[in-house]
């Protein structure tokens, strides 16, 4: 178990047990209060009722009318009459002479010096006297009375036996409410620590390189902060997972990217030393694998930033009839040397980076003029709906394999459907880098085979206006 379990466990432990000991303890002085005077008195509201009558009877008749009153109501005990009303003066001596025991006259004489506080005790003052009126606890007709005179029938209401006092604190209650909130603590603290402890073990493990680790599994049906939190981690160890193995296959493409051009710098330069006189065709050479390896760089730094947020401003409005203009004047140039053409119509504006968008849509441009058989057209139009504009690029190339369709945007990637022929100037990170433009613009791309043939790239972006 580790130190947060304890803690929990403690914390809820004492404050359960401190709330068990104080609720004993209040009841325990509670009851001790209570047994300090003796159940001598029925606080019933029907005997508060006959106490009151009979006081009211012994202020406005005298001691004859309440005399009467006591003596018709013993008469009647026991034959659905009412509970019979005794009254003792300062002298303990009761009006109708019945017996009370020693335990019971204290016990009034405590009530009295308390007036008010005890329901079924009245206090008359008539003829000089001063009496006590109020109805005994009720006992069972077949149970003996202790205060009948001997020989004697005694009254059918006396008080009832002195309950024993308490000897202590009620220990077993208090053990018992212990150990219930010992168990509450325990399968409390054992609720919060055990997903703790699952997590912790997943960021070791993900220290360790460990990615793989899920923590959604280990959480079962929990639907709370922490779930949240170990959900939460499941998409941060994807994500970073998806990072590296994006970095790995990134460093390997790069290293065989490079591999290439370096060697044919070597053997150029090898060339030179070897056969002096053609120079100016191998300088050529390594000019032009020089050119490549910068392109190649450029075009990483470019995706790196990109993957890495660093899109820069992406809130200037952007005329994309301008910005296709000039895409497609730089396309003609290559389409013409392969019998192409390049069209477009329509235009939109869309708030973003106008130099990536440029970039964006001039690669995807690029690769349609460059997979376009002669004599083919390149079309690109431009259109508006549901708050989106539509930028489609359509050539008439021999397309892409189904399977390969989301995999040319990842970098570095070159379809086995048809390659042209100037296949090794590029890199495969045309598209890679179009794909990211587009998302930091919140916008997406995609690429479907044209049932005519050919391949149709489809962007995707916010109105300006949206």
């Amino acid at each position: 178990m580790g130190r947060l379990f304890w803690k929990f466990f403690a914390f809820f432990w004492l404050a359960q047990l401190t709330s068990v000991v104080g609720a004993g303890v209040t009841f325990w002085l509670r009851n001790e209060m209570q047994q300090r005077v003796p159940d001598a008195v029925d606080a019933s509201p029907p005997a508060a009722f006959h106490s009151a009558a009979a006081a009211a009877t012994l202020r406005h008749g005298g001691i004859d009318a309440l005399r009467d009153l006591l003596e018709e109501t013993s008469s009647k005990e026991g034959r659905n009459g009412g509970p019979p009303v005794y009254a003792i003066d300062e002298t303990a001596h009761e009006l109708l002479g019945r017996a009370l025991s020693p335990e019971v006259i204290a016990a009034l004489d405590t009530l009295a010096a308390e007036p008010g506080k005890h329901s079924g005790v009245e206090s008359v003052a008539a003829a000089g006297h001063r009496y006590l009126l109020f109805v005994p606890p009720h006992r069972r007709p077949d149970a003996p009375h202790a205060d009948a005179p001997a020989g004697g029938p005694g009254p059918q209401f006396a008080t009832q036996p002195r309950p024993p006092r308490g000897g202590g604190l009620p220990l077993m209650p208090l053990a018992a409410g212990a150990l219930v909130s010992l168990a509450f603590a325990a399968l409390l603290a054992w609720y919060v620590a055990r997903p703790i402890r699952n997590l912790r073990a997943a960021f070791e493990a993900a220290a360790d390189g460990r990615l793989e680790q899920r923590l959604a599994p280990a959480m079962g049906r929990r639907r709370d902060e922490l779930s949240d939190l170990g959900r939460d981690f499941d998409r941060m160890t994807a994500r970073l997972k998806s990072l590296m193995d994006s970095q790995r296959r990134l460093l390997h493409d790069v290293s065989h990217e490079l591999r290439s051009p370096l060697a044919r710098l070597q053997a150029a330069i090898g060339l030179v030393r070897q056969q002096p006189e053609r120079i100016e065709d191998f300088v050529a050479r390594i000019e032009r694998e020089s050119g490549r390896m910068d392109t190649l760089v450029s075009e990483l730094l470019t995706l790196s930033r990109l993957e890495a947020g660093m899109a820069g401003k992406l809130d200037e409005p952007v005329d994309l009839g301008e910005l296709l203009a000039d895409v497609v004047d730089d396309a003609r140039f290559e389409a013409a040397a392969r019998d192409c053409q390049v069209e477009f119509c329509g235009s939109a504006s869309v708030q973003g980076n106008a130099e990536l968008l440029h970039r964006a849509i001039e690669n995807i441009v690029r690769n349609a003029v460059k997979h376009a058989p002669p004599g083919s057209r390149v079309d690109i139009d431009v259109a508006q709906a549901d708050g989106q504009v539509i930028i489609r690029v359509v050539d008439a190339g021999p397309g892409v394999d189904e399977a390969d369709l989301q995999s040319i945007f990842a970098p570095f990637f070159r379809g086995s459907a048809a390659k042209p022929k100037n296949s090794q100037d590029g890199h495969g990170l045309g598209l890679a880098i179009s794909q990211r433009v587009v998302e930091a613009h919140r916008g997406t791309i995609a690429a479907a085979n044209r049932p005519t043939g050919g391949l149709c790239v489809t962007v995707s972006l916010p109105n300006a206006t949206a």
